[in-house]
């Protein structure tokens, strides 16, 4: 279960920018939206998204991150697929049921839904969601500029999930998701840049069934 809980951090698709910001604008339901509306409606049609991209995870034990790449697809129906492929293969996938790791020899441990850290990961696929009404009870929210785009902070109201997730950032530019982070401490944090979107693209049967449940 150690395992697994160490999996969890890097989900997803986050607070450092990659450039100026300021504090942002609080949004909340029915307050705050204006000039951010167009841009959420355009990430919520997004639909599927398939994408590289390179993770770090940052300790408090080690000076130097640690690096993995590989593949992210996502899909509004089935949920969140990280295909790593270094430097160890393997699958993570968050869906709606919990969470699923399959190693290279497609064995599985899975995290049910009931868990403390897979109600985290639904609090997760709202934001990949961009479904702000799922997420204002959830989440104290901030849009704001970066001198390449936008961001949106995502600040947990439920102190579990907040151990769970810390803090998430997600940056981008235009209607593409290009940074994220899940920030638990000064020193304890991973970041996800994420390489161009191939996105509103079905995926086949086969990659359904090799990488999402």
């Amino acid at each position: 279960m150690t395992t697994i809980r160490a999996f969890i951090l890097p989900l997803v698709f986050l607070a450092a920018a990659q450039g100026a910001q300021d504090a942002g604008a609080l949004l909340a339901p029915g307050a705050g939206e204006l000039g951010w509306r167009p841009l959420i409606d355009s990430l919520a049609a997004k639909g599927t998204v398939l994408a590289p991209f390179t993770e770090h995870r940052f300790f408090p034990f080690r000076r130097d991150p640690v690096a993995l790449t590989g593949i992210l697809r996502y899909s509004p129906e089935r949920g969140l697929s990280l295909q790593y492929v270094n430097p160890e293969p393997s699958v993570l996938i968050a869906d709606t049921s919990g969470l699923l790791l399959r190693d290279r020899q497609g064995r599985s441990r899975e995290l049910p839904s009931e868990s403390r850290e897979a109600g985290a990961i639904a609090s997760l696929l709202s934001i990949m969601r961009f479904d702000l009404a799922a997420l204002y009870p959830r989440f104290i929210i901030h849009a704001f500029r970066t001198e390449s785009g936008w961001g949106f902070r995502f600040t947990p109201r439920d102190p579990e999930v907040a151990r769970s997730l810390g803090e998430i950032t997600v940056e981008g530019s235009g209607s593409q998701v290009r940074h994220l982070e899940f920030k638990m401490s000064s020193s304890q944090r991973v970041e996800i840049d994420v390489g161009e979107n191939r996105s509103g693209t079905p995926f086949a049967p086969a990659e359904l069934r090799q990488f999402f449940r």
